[in-house]
């Protein structure tokens, strides 16, 4: 009997030995955020309004090229777990949500790890580097040593919280895909496609 429960728990140890990495490896993996019902990436405008109601603005979104398809429906002040405000961006070309974004009154780190859980990554990122001095804004890349744009991200529920130099939490995303480049390396191309853009408008 001794002999048996001896080899039901190395049989234990190993399976968590092997469980662990591919745990880890499927907490990195991004997946459709859903907040309220709505899926980001499958839910639609109509289910927007089904859901949050008529927003109180819609116009196109800021840092995009003509002819500026994402549009931004502000929806103001909401309360609940997390008050402060709400949006929703909407790609007018097929009416598909693709980003919910909420602005807390104040959330502190430790609050939204509290609200949203242990399982998430702590991520660094980093501005790739070659900009044009005009350029208000563009590419980055993951960068777990830096502290230029730190981010709580609960990939597998797509979820990500930009944290400011404080830890102060400034904004909770709800995401379907990554919020950046998974390496320095992606970006030349997408300097390359940066430029092009430039140059078309």
């Amino acid at each position: 009997m001794l002999q048996l429960l001896l080899i039901l728990i190395i049989i234990m140890q190993a399976a968590d030995v092997l469980c662990c990495p591919v745990q880890a490896l499927n907490d990195r993996t991004w997946r459709p955020a859903t907040y309220q019902g709505l899926t980001i990436g499958k839910s639609t405008r109509s289910d927007m309004l089904r859901v949050l109601g008529k927003p109180l603005s819609s116009g196109p979104s800021a840092d995009q090229d003509p002819p500026y398809p994402i549009i931004w429906n502000e929806y103001g002040r909401i309360t609940g777990d997390t008050p402060g405000t709400l949006a929703v961006e909407v790609d007018s070309r097929n009416n598909r949500i693709v980003s919910i974004s909420v602005s807390p009154d104040r959330m502190t780190k430790e609050e939204a790890i509290k609200l949203f859980g242990d399982n998430y990554l702590l991520m660094g990122y980093q501005f790739c580097k070659g900009l044009p001095p005009e350029a208000e804004v563009g590419p980055v890349y993951e960068d777990p040593k830096s502290s230029e744009i730190d981010y709580l991200e609960y990939r597998n529920r797509g979820i990500a919280i930009h944290l400011d130099y404080q830890g102060m939490v400034n904004s909770i995303y709800y995401v379907a895909e990554p919020i950046g480049l998974s390496s320095k390396a992606g970006c030349r191309k997408a300097l390359e496609r940066y430029r092009r853009k430039s140059k078309r408008r």
